[in-house]
């Protein structure tokens, strides 16, 4: 039979349990093992009951394979249950000395009689090996750890299930007790003695400090969920704690600057920007009222909140009451109006104020930008219906929007974009809300205007263009007037005179005369971005969408003069090129209601003319179509004529300089070629030489020349509405 040996700590645990089983602690028993207790316990570092829970628990541990509840200590000794809880604290202080933990928390008490316990594996393995234990020193009763302990309290109370309010307040209270001498709880005692809720709720914003992260309200893209703090409170005061949406402004933490509204960046993106959630957390005084010396440990002196950080916040909380279901109409005006009042010292809400008289646009406003800061843009229909339900002002308002005629997108605060489907149809932000948000950084947050239409002056190749002389004295003088500082010295004068500053320009004259070309290479001496508009993309399904089209072509155009300016550039080209259908004579309204679209789109280009600040070029081969209201607004009006003979000529050896002078003179004499057409035997000459690996002889060139014309041209007029 094997036995085991008396002499190591495993043999004298075995020896003791064994003769301790079923004993009932009694004397006799005691008294058999008192050479092996003592061994023990200065194995341990325990006292003698210490020591024998702790043996029980490594024999039974090892024995079942699970953890060791304070059911089976008394059982395993025939001592009743009772009696085991007077010795509570002997369990206490082997887990404070780290020997043992806690298992399977069912109720989350301090010691619950069906926890179970367990000893760890390196304190196991030293046991059976026989060597010494790591003693370790119970740590200091710092702030970390006290909040650490609260926390594992509200954790499990938040649950759900494990324990009920009471149970909670009870605990709490009990901790309070234990580290009474700290001085963070002092300090939370002190200044909210009789208010256990307000504690509460710092306990919880100061354990998210410690942890390095705010506490944030579950994730949400529509409608308001709640902080996970008011799982706190008492059932029964979770709705007076708060009011609406939102913990109540009048609330003591609030007022006594311990917490403030805070908005965290998710995981979760949304049209390319991350989405946000709604949290609480604490001031800066609030930090240092509580934490006191400790504080500095905790605040970021280079964070301050800036105005801007202050208007993000206001927006979210306008927001959450804007969007709030549970709430009747005139109710959700008065929290609107009460907490844009509390916030109208901030520029933005100030302006906004003075610009929008009607209160309920203005709240509109502020959630459509809310839902811009929080990455996407707003629904039409939805955004309305929160603050209308489905009322006659409701289809009034989207009545307004859909005809563009609502006073928000006619001042420039909201751009629409309208969908077959109404529900579908977005609202953004215009130029204007995003400048009074962010003032000199706006630029940042607009639609960039260096779009596909855009041409930088970098990528235009220098070429050599052959005019008459009248032209080339025109061209000249533009050229001279180009000159950024004699620009802006001549619109200066202009302006001082009450007169418009804008150049605007008209090159008119037979297809393929250089009109185009002469913008690209006086955008390119000048070093002149160039925007230009396809006549084209103005034309829409929308009956009036076309003139919103013209509008945003100016708007694209102010946009990009801003960013040269401000890059100081160059002041940029608006380029409308064969722009026939803008500037015709204007239709006979009764025509229908393209004449009207028509004569529409003309008013708002005269009227763009009037207010324009830049460069524009209009080029157009039918300028005796035009309109004479266009013909007073352009400063410089350049005729282009079929080059000369001389030009001609010219035209042919600087394309094809391989050709003799006399073949250039022939060639120049027997076809009427503008540049375009020469420009189109040329690149047949390339492909020819390509597939035939020679050059064409003169004869060659004829032949192609000959084939340049069809033999009949039907000319026909570019509009928007057909013949």
């Amino acid at each position: 039979m094997m036995r085991h040996n008396k002499d190591t700590i495993l043999g004298k645990i075995i020896y003791l349990t064994e003769t301790l089983e079923g004993s009932k602690l009694e004397e006799e028993a005691l008294n058999k093992t008192k050479t092996e207790l003592a061994a023990i316990c200065e194995y341990l570092g325990t006292d003698e009951i210490t020591a024998i829970f702790f043996s029980v628990i490594f024999v039974l541990q090892n024995q079942r394979e699970q953890p060791v509840s304070l059911h089976d200590i008394a059982e395993f000794l025939d001592y009743s249950f009772l009696y085991i809880l007077e010795y509570r604290k002997n369990i206490s202080s082997l887990e404070e000395m780290g020997l043992i933990s806690m298992m399977n928390k069912k109720n989350v008490s301090p010691h619950p009689e069906n926890n179970g316990y367990q000893i760890n594996g390196t304190v196991m393995n030293n046991v059976i090996d026989g060597e010494p234990i790591l003693k370790l020193e119970r740590g200091d009763e710092t702030t970390e750890r006290v909040l650490g302990e609260i926390q594992e309290v509200q954790n499990y109370y938040m649950e759900g299930g494990v324990m009920d309010y009471f149970e909670y307040k009870r605990q709490i209270l009990t901790l309070e007790k234990k580290y009474g001498r700290n001085k963070f709880i002092q300090n939370a005692l002190k200044q909210f003695s009789n208010d256990f809720d307000s504690r509460s709720f710092l306990y919880y914003f100061s354990v998210a400090l410690i942890n390095g992260a705010e506490a944030c309200a579950p994730h949400r893209r529509y409608g308001y969920c709640e902080t996970e703090a008011f799982m706190l409170l008492a059932p029964g005061k979770r709705i007076s704690r708060k009011k609406g949406m939102t913990i109540d402004r009048n609330d003591v933490l609030i007022i006594n600057d311990y917490i403030k509204a805070a908005y965290l960046e998710t995981d979760e993106y949304f049209h390319g920007k991350k989405l946000l959630n709604r949290s609480f957390k604490l001031t800066a005084n609030g930090i240092k009222k509580l934490f006191g010396p400790e504080a500095k440990l905790y605040l970021d002196e280079t964070k301050s909140e800036t105005e801007l950080d202050k208007t993000i916040t206001a927006l979210s909380m306008l927001s959450d009451i804007y969007e709030s279901t549970g709430t009747s109409k005139n109710r959700k005006l008065e929290q609107l109006r009460k907490e844009e009042e509390e916030n109208q010292e901030l520029s933005f809400f100030k302006n906004i104020q003075s610009a929008i008289k009607n209160a309920n646009n203005r709240f509109f406003l502020y959630d459509c930008t809310n839902d811009f800061l929080s990455g996407h843009k707003s629904s039409l229909c939805s955004t309305l219906n929160d603050l209308y339900s489905h009322d006659d002002r409701y289809f009034s308002q989207l009545r307004m929007f859909l005809d563009e005629k609502h006073p928000l997108l006619t001042q420039g605060f909201l751009e629409i974009e309208k969908n077959d489907v109404i529900e579908q149809t977005e609202i953004g932000l215009g130029d204007k809300t995003i400048d009074l948000l962010y003032g000199n950084n706006a630029d940042l947050y607009k639609k960039t205007s260096a779009s596909k239409n855009v041409i930088m002056p970098d990528k235009l190749k220098e070429k050599t263009l052959f005019y008459s002389d009248e032209v080339q004295q025109q061209i000249d003088m533009l050229t001279e007037s180009f000159d950024q500082k004699k620009l802006e010295s001549m619109q200066a004068r202009l302006e001082q005179k009450a007169l418009p500053k804008g150049i605007a320009v008209l090159l008119y004259g037979a297809p393929g005369t250089g009109k185009t070309e002469t913008v690209y290479q006086l955008a390119k001496k000048t070093n002149r971005k160039v925007l230009h508009v396809d006549i084209s993309e103005a034309k829409s399904m929308w009956f009036g969408e076309s003139e919103k089209r013209i509008k945003k072509i100016f708007t694209d155009y102010t946009r990009l003069c801003h960013e040269c300016k401000k890059h100081k550039e160059n002041t940029p080209i608006l380029l409308f090129n064969e722009a026939d259908a803008l500037i015709s004579k204007r239709k006979d309204v009764s025509a229908g209601n393209c004449a009207q679209t028509e004569n529409a789109i003309q008013n708002i280009l005269l009227e763009e003319l009037e207010k324009l600040e830049g460069i524009m070029i209009a080029t157009t081969n039918l300028c005796e179509n035009m309109d004479a209201a266009f013909e007073r607004r352009f400063l410089f009006k350049i005729k282009y004529d079929k080059p000369s003979l001389a030009a001609r000529t010219n035209i042919w050896l600087s394309k094809l300089p391989e050709l003799k002078n006399h073949d250039a003179e022939r060639l120049a004499g027997q076809f009427d070629f503008s540049g375009g057409e020469i420009d189109n035997i040329v690149r047949k000459c390339q492909m020819n030489e390509i597939i035939k690996g020679e050059k064409p002889c003169y004869d060659e060139l004829v032949k192609m020349c000959n084939t340049e014309r069809l033999e009949s041209r039907q000319e026909h007029r570019m509009g928007f509405c057909g013949a």
